[in-house]
Protein backbone atom coordinates (compact mmCIF):
# COMPACT_ATOMS: atom_id res chain seq x y z
CA UNK A 1 0.00 0.00 0.00
CA UNK A 2 1.16 3.64 -0.89
CA UNK A 3 2.64 5.89 1.73
CA UNK A 4 0.23 8.37 0.93
CA UNK A 5 -3.07 8.27 -0.14
CA UNK A 6 -4.58 8.68 -3.82
CA UNK A 7 -6.01 11.86 -4.65
CA UNK A 8 -9.37 12.70 -6.58
CA UNK A 9 -9.99 15.25 -8.57
CA UNK A 10 -12.74 16.56 -5.75
CA UNK A 11 -10.11 16.15 -3.09
CA UNK A 12 -7.99 19.00 -4.31
CA UNK A 13 -8.77 22.76 -3.81
CA UNK A 14 -10.51 23.86 -6.11
CA UNK A 15 -7.22 25.81 -6.80
CA UNK A 16 -5.46 23.05 -8.14
CA UNK A 17 -8.14 21.23 -9.86
CA UNK A 18 -7.07 22.05 -13.10
CA UNK A 19 -3.81 20.25 -12.34
CA UNK A 20 -5.75 16.81 -12.52
CA UNK A 21 -7.80 18.26 -15.38
CA UNK A 22 -4.43 18.79 -17.69
CA UNK A 23 -3.12 15.40 -16.43
CA UNK A 24 -6.50 13.93 -17.66
CA UNK A 25 -6.78 15.60 -20.73
CA UNK A 26 -3.49 14.71 -21.73
CA UNK A 27 -3.19 11.38 -20.77
CA UNK A 28 -6.73 10.32 -21.28
CA UNK A 29 -7.31 9.67 -17.41
CA UNK A 30 -5.46 10.47 -14.57
CA UNK A 31 -3.00 6.94 -13.48
CA UNK A 32 -2.31 5.73 -9.92
CA UNK A 33 0.89 7.42 -9.69
CA UNK A 34 -0.22 10.58 -10.48
CA UNK A 35 -3.20 10.36 -8.26
CA UNK A 36 -0.09 9.71 -5.35
CA UNK A 37 1.69 12.65 -6.53
CA UNK A 38 -0.92 14.97 -6.19
CA UNK A 39 -0.52 15.49 -2.65
CA UNK A 40 1.85 18.22 -4.04
CA UNK A 41 -0.74 19.99 -7.09
CA UNK A 42 2.13 21.90 -7.99
CA UNK A 43 5.14 20.00 -8.45
CA UNK A 44 2.66 17.06 -10.08
CA UNK A 45 1.67 19.37 -12.33
CA UNK A 46 5.68 20.56 -13.55
CA UNK A 47 6.69 16.88 -13.47
CA UNK A 48 3.42 15.55 -15.56
CA UNK A 49 4.23 18.75 -17.75
CA UNK A 50 8.23 17.13 -18.25
CA UNK A 51 6.37 13.59 -18.79
CA UNK A 52 4.04 14.73 -21.20
CA UNK A 53 7.23 16.28 -23.17
CA UNK A 54 9.24 13.23 -23.07
CA UNK A 55 6.14 11.32 -23.63
CA UNK A 56 4.18 13.01 -26.20
CA UNK A 57 6.28 15.53 -27.79
CA UNK A 58 9.99 14.57 -27.88
CA UNK A 59 10.52 13.24 -31.76
CA UNK A 60 12.25 10.05 -30.64
CA UNK A 61 11.27 7.08 -32.40
CA UNK A 62 8.79 5.51 -30.06
CA UNK A 63 11.07 2.58 -30.08
CA UNK A 64 13.84 4.39 -28.82
CA UNK A 65 11.93 5.96 -26.12
CA UNK A 66 10.99 2.36 -24.89
CA UNK A 67 13.98 1.09 -24.46
CA UNK A 68 15.57 4.05 -22.58
CA UNK A 69 12.09 3.75 -20.58
CA UNK A 70 12.72 0.40 -19.57
CA UNK A 71 16.30 0.08 -19.31
CA UNK A 72 16.03 3.28 -16.77
CA UNK A 73 13.31 1.96 -14.73
CA UNK A 74 14.58 -1.97 -14.69
CA UNK A 75 18.51 -0.01 -13.53
CA UNK A 76 16.95 2.08 -10.79
CA UNK A 77 14.04 -1.50 -9.56
CA UNK A 78 11.27 0.83 -10.95
CA UNK A 79 8.48 -1.73 -10.75
CA UNK A 80 5.78 0.60 -11.40
CA UNK A 81 7.32 2.58 -14.26
CA UNK A 82 8.52 -0.72 -16.36
CA UNK A 83 4.90 -2.37 -15.67
CA UNK A 84 3.13 0.80 -16.71
CA UNK A 85 5.50 0.62 -20.16
CA UNK A 86 5.46 -2.90 -21.01
CA UNK A 87 2.14 -1.85 -23.20
CA UNK A 88 3.71 0.70 -24.98
CA UNK A 89 7.06 -1.02 -24.83
CA UNK A 90 5.04 -4.11 -26.82
CA UNK A 91 3.27 -1.34 -29.02
CA UNK A 92 6.85 0.22 -30.11
CA UNK A 93 7.72 -3.28 -31.46
CA UNK A 94 9.95 -3.73 -28.44
CA UNK A 95 10.13 -8.36 -29.19
CA UNK A 96 9.71 -10.19 -26.24
CA UNK A 97 13.23 -11.56 -26.26
CA UNK A 98 14.00 -8.15 -25.86
CA UNK A 99 11.96 -7.10 -23.08
CA UNK A 100 13.31 -10.46 -21.57
CA UNK A 101 16.45 -9.64 -21.42
CA UNK A 102 16.15 -6.10 -19.72
CA UNK A 103 14.29 -8.16 -17.21
CA UNK A 104 17.29 -10.47 -16.19
CA UNK A 105 19.37 -7.59 -16.94
CA UNK A 106 21.29 -9.22 -19.66
CA UNK A 107 20.96 -6.22 -21.90
CA UNK A 108 22.49 -4.99 -24.30
CA UNK A 109 24.03 -8.32 -25.14
CA UNK A 110 22.20 -10.23 -26.95
CA UNK A 111 20.23 -7.10 -28.85
CA UNK A 112 19.63 -5.98 -31.94
CA UNK A 113 22.75 -3.63 -32.03
CA UNK A 114 20.82 -0.17 -32.59
CA UNK A 115 18.57 -1.22 -29.66
CA UNK A 116 21.66 -2.31 -27.84
CA UNK A 117 23.16 1.14 -28.56
CA UNK A 118 20.30 2.80 -26.34
CA UNK A 119 20.23 0.52 -23.56
CA UNK A 120 24.03 0.60 -23.48
CA UNK A 121 23.77 4.75 -23.68
CA UNK A 122 21.28 4.84 -20.45
CA UNK A 123 23.13 2.31 -18.70
CA UNK A 124 26.45 4.10 -19.02
CA UNK A 125 24.68 6.96 -17.72
CA UNK A 126 22.92 5.39 -14.65
CA UNK A 127 26.01 3.26 -13.63
CA UNK A 128 28.75 4.97 -14.28
CA UNK A 129 27.50 9.01 -14.40
CA UNK A 130 28.88 8.97 -17.84
CA UNK A 131 28.69 8.27 -21.40
CA UNK A 132 31.98 6.94 -23.35
CA UNK A 133 33.08 8.95 -26.23
CA UNK A 134 32.06 5.74 -28.28
CA UNK A 135 28.67 5.48 -27.04
CA UNK A 136 27.97 9.03 -27.17
CA UNK A 137 29.21 9.92 -30.54
CA UNK A 138 26.94 6.49 -31.89
CA UNK A 139 23.97 8.22 -29.99
CA UNK A 140 24.79 11.26 -31.30
CA UNK A 141 25.20 10.19 -35.16
CA UNK A 142 21.68 8.28 -34.90
CA UNK A 143 19.65 10.57 -33.03
CA UNK A 144 21.50 14.24 -33.37
CA UNK A 145 22.26 16.85 -30.83
CA UNK A 146 18.52 17.52 -29.68
CA UNK A 147 17.79 13.89 -29.93
CA UNK A 148 20.74 13.12 -27.57
CA UNK A 149 19.10 16.19 -25.07
CA UNK A 150 15.67 14.55 -25.44
CA UNK A 151 16.71 11.08 -24.68
CA UNK A 152 18.92 12.70 -21.52
CA UNK A 153 15.67 14.15 -20.43
CA UNK A 154 13.57 11.17 -20.79
CA UNK A 155 16.15 8.81 -18.52
CA UNK A 156 16.43 11.50 -16.16
CA UNK A 157 12.27 11.99 -15.71
CA UNK A 158 11.83 8.21 -15.56
CA UNK A 159 14.73 7.65 -12.91
CA UNK A 160 13.05 9.95 -10.50
CA UNK A 161 9.79 9.03 -11.40
CA UNK A 162 11.12 5.16 -10.85
CA UNK A 163 12.82 6.54 -7.45
CA UNK A 164 9.86 8.55 -5.82
CA UNK A 165 6.91 6.05 -6.90
CA UNK A 166 9.22 3.53 -4.85
CA UNK A 167 10.02 5.69 -2.14
CA UNK A 168 6.03 6.33 -1.49
CA UNK A 169 5.58 2.16 -2.32
CA UNK A 170 3.09 3.21 -5.28
CA UNK A 171 2.63 -0.61 -6.33
CA UNK A 172 3.10 -1.32 -10.10
CA UNK A 173 -0.40 -1.77 -11.89
CA UNK A 174 -2.19 -4.87 -13.11
CA UNK A 175 -1.52 -5.22 -16.60
CA UNK A 176 -5.16 -5.54 -17.17
CA UNK A 177 -6.09 -1.98 -15.76
CA UNK A 178 -3.44 -0.17 -18.06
Amino acid sequence: MARMRSLEREDLAAEHRYIYDDIAGSRGRVQPNFKVLLNNPLATASMAALGGYVRFEAPLPPRVKMLAVLATARENDGDYVWTANLPQARNAGVDEATIQAMRERRAPQGLAPEDALIVQFTLELLRQHRITDATYQAVQHRLGDAGVIDLLILIGYYGSLSHTLSALEVMPPELSAL
